[in-house]
């Protein structure tokens, strides 16, 4: 009777295995009896993830949408632009030669470091420029010269090179009024690639002899990128603390200045025989 009793025990053990299973999260020894356990089932995530094509696949088009994300912001419309028409100066009849304005062997030479994004330097250029250089530069008395200190970001650069593309043309002064007249927020689209080439067709459509094809290959293969940093690097080493700096044969004035400043250094210059 005993072993009716153990025999019976046994019959129950085995029911109650099959019946119960195993204990939920442990994972069941294998059909083989050596003792390995099966993987355990990803998580859903990790399934997703893997459907996609894995970290690899995933990484590869999150990089692709930030790179097509930087590209629309770099030449996204300035939504800060300043949309005024533009109508061309005529810089008082003066010549321009590159980068000079009037006649390059005038007894006062005036050399302005300048930023394209500086608002102190359009503030020159709106209230103070134009008089100057129909008082001084278009008489003869005084040359202009425009070097770049692009300083204050990558925009600033862009744009240097851009006028120095119009300067090939010897339209770096028109070009450069467009500049300023459409200055917005520093770095923030106003100067994008997209926005200079229209700024480029603003100017080939005011003056027939400006070649926009010529200008658009020079400022897509960044033809004068290198000289606006050397430019930047030249200022700085001399000194330069602030923009607009304009020197008057030599001579400093820094600032936004109003044209009566200029006139007294500009006189004081010719009267010390240029």
């Amino acid at each position: 009777m005993g072993r009716n009793r153990r025999q019976q025990r046994l019959r129950d053990r085995k029911s109650r295995s099959s019946e119960g299973g195993s204990p939920a999260g442990t994972p069941r020894p294998s059909a083989g009896g050596g003792g390995s356990l099966s993987r355990p089932r990803k998580p859903a995530w990790r399934e997703t993830l893997d459907s996609w094509g894995g970290f690899t696949v995933v990484g590869a088009i999150a990089a692709a949408v930030v790179i097509g994300a930087l590209l629309v912001f770099l030449n996204r419309p300035g939504a800060s632009e300043n949309t005024d028409a533009y109508v061309a100066r005529d810089h008082g009849g003066a010549a321009q030669s590159g980068r000079v304005l009037g006649a390059p062997s005038a007894p006062v030479r005036l050399i302005m470091f300048s930023d394209f994004q500086c608002p102190h330097c359009r503030t020159f250029w709106s209230e103070t420029e134009e008089g100057l250089v129909e008082e001084f530069v278009a008489t003869g008395q005084a040359s202009l010269e425009y070097r770049d200190y692009a300083f204050l970001g990558p925009e600033s650069t862009s744009a240097a090179a851009a006028a120095s593309c119009a300067a090939d043309q010897d339209r770096f002064w028109d070009y450069h009024d467009l500049l300023f007249l459409r200055q917005g927020r520093q770095n923030s689209g106003v100067y994008s690639d997209g926005n200079l080439k229209r700024y480029g067709r603003t100017i080939a459509e005011e003056f027939q002899d400006f070649d926009y094809d010529a200008w658009e290959d020079c400022y897509d293969t960044g033809t004068h990128v290198a000289a606006v940093q050397v430019s930047t690097q030249a200022a700085a080493q001399q000194g330069i603390a602030s923009t607009p700096t304009v020197l008057v044969n030599g001579t400093r004035v820094e600032g936004a200045r109003d044209l009566a400043t200029y006139r007294q250094a500009i006189e004081a210059a010719l009267a010390a025989g240029g």
